[in-house]
């Protein structure tokens, strides 16, 4: 099996930066063998990666807009774009957005089988470096939920 856990986020933008710090807690874990870690800044990379994935399963962690802050959620794509949780992007083009792009130009690429793990955040006020406390509480949890969906 191989998979591929994509975090999204950038360490500069306090709680947005929760996917990398997710996945720097997966790089101190045992993974399934066949697992490949990788980091984004931007959501728009996504549409090529997701197109030219050849994994059986992907794993997208992100952070949404949502109350309270440092609640993990498991969510598809469409739930991620439907629901009340909203992508945190400081990008003009969210997850959501790039997953529903790169299926519409590759209907049978990896954008097919994404799984969101997503972490709640408020709303960013300004940049800064590192997570909140409720937010860093909840990165262990989200590796956690990873690993059952890499193992299940």
């Amino acid at each position: 099996m191989s998979a591929r856990v994509v975090g999204i986020g950038q360490e500069a933008a306090g709680d947005d930066g929760v996917g990398l710090a997710v996945l720097d807690e997966l790089q101190r874990r045992p993974v399934p063998a066949g697992t490949r870690l990788v980091r984004l800044a931007d959501p728009m990379d996504l549409v090529s990666l997701l197109e030219s994935s050849g994994e059986t399963r992907v794993v997208l962690v992100d952070a949404v807009l949502g109350s309270p802050a440092g609640a993990v959620l498991e969510l598809s794509p469409a739930e991620l774009s439907s629901q009340a949780p909203q992508p945190a992007s400081s990008h003009g083009l969210g997850a959501a957005r790039a997953i529903a792009l790169a299926r519409a130009l590759s209907p049978d690429g990896a954008a097919s089988r994404v799984r969101v793990v997503a972490v709640t955040i408020h709303a960013p006020g300004r940049y800064r470096a590192g997570l909140s406390p409720e937010v860093a509480a909840a990165v262990p949890q989200a590796a956690d939920r990873i690993l059952r969906l890499l193992l299940g």
